[in-house]
């Protein structure tokens, strides 16, 4: 049996989009708190995901993506901040996305 494959044919958002959220959550995860950045930053991937067509789940899997490939993560074991930050994200995401 083959292991299913949840890598997107095609990059769900742009390496700029990519870059900015990565920067974004990066300052998030040294705060303790997500800032208005983020706030732009969603919303300019919720409207790249919509326009090339993306679907909300492709979106948020995108996003955690982007979230565990940090270095503060990945290097680091869960911990209470890092799971109410994830959870605030995909909040925010989703939202975004189908707000407009």
């Amino acid at each position: 049996m083959m292991a299913f494959d949840r890598t997107p044919g095609s990059p769900a958002l742009d390496a700029g989009t990519v870059s900015a959220l990565r920067s974004a959550l990066t300052r998030s995860l040294e705060t303790g708190s997500h800032g208005d950045d983020l706030k732009t930053v969603l919303a300019t991937c919720a409207a790249e995901a919509k326009h090339k067509g993306v679907l909300a789940e492709q979106l948020l899997l995108a996003l955690k993506d982007v979230w565990y490939s940090l270095p503060q993560v990945a290097s680091h074991p869960a911990n209470d901040v890092q799971t109410r930050l994830l959870q605030q994200l995909i909040a925010r995401c989703i939202q975004d996305y189908y707000a407009s």
